[in-house]
């Protein structure tokens, strides 16, 4: 492994720690019954990257039917792709990770739409946009610090009744200014 971008942006580790974000905890079994596609073998090799790259750790363990059976917790505060690593990255690794990016996001969208009416979209907050924005450094500076803020006012909310689990994927990508 390269780095820490490889090890998240992995078609098959995106989709664990994603489930793991999502359900807070998770054993093995309840990993293979919800991705489904990805035998356990596969899994337990994946599983353990993440813990030796210290991403998820092991919150809990049991002993069922003589067997360990070991709930697994994402180490969220490990999620970030660290800036020096972000700067060294090949153009072409980009690439990589942005495919993998971009085709897990398409995969929650086709799961999404396939399995709900166009009249749910807006009660349950579906949408996509492609909005360009005009700004100085200092204003994308000041709406990406806004934006964050407010994901930090949500970010730890529990799942209730209440709430619905909503992804939020986000991306910048600069645009080079015609000549004038």
């Amino acid at each position: 492994m390269k780095g820490k971008a490889d090890l998240l942006l992995h078609p098959v580790r995106m989709r664990i720690v994603q489930q793991l974000l999502l359900n807070k905890s998770l054993t093995i079994a309840q990993l293979v019954e919800i991705l489904g596609d990805v035998p356990q073998a596969t899994l337990y090799r994946h599983i353990n990257l993440l813990l030796e790259a210290n991403l998820i750790e092991v919150i809990e363990t049991k002993k069922v039917k003589g067997t360990e059976e070991r709930k697994f917790s994402v180490k969220i505060d490990n999620l970030q792709i660290p800036e020096s690593e972000i700067e060294t990255t090949s153009r072409e690794d980009h690439i990589r990770h942005f495919s993998v990016f971009h085709s897990n996001l398409l995969q929650l969208a086709t799961s999404y739409l396939a399995d709900t009416s166009p009249e749910q979209y807006k009660k349950e907050g579906f949408s996509y946009a492609y909005t360009p924005l005009h700004l100085s450094d200092e204003e994308f500076h000041e709406l990406t610090q806004s934006i964050q803020q407010a994901i930090e006012k949500v970010i730890h909310n529990q799942l209730t009744p209440a709430r619905t689990t909503r992804i939020f994927a986000s991306m910048f990508i600069p645009q080079k200014s015609p000549k004038e």
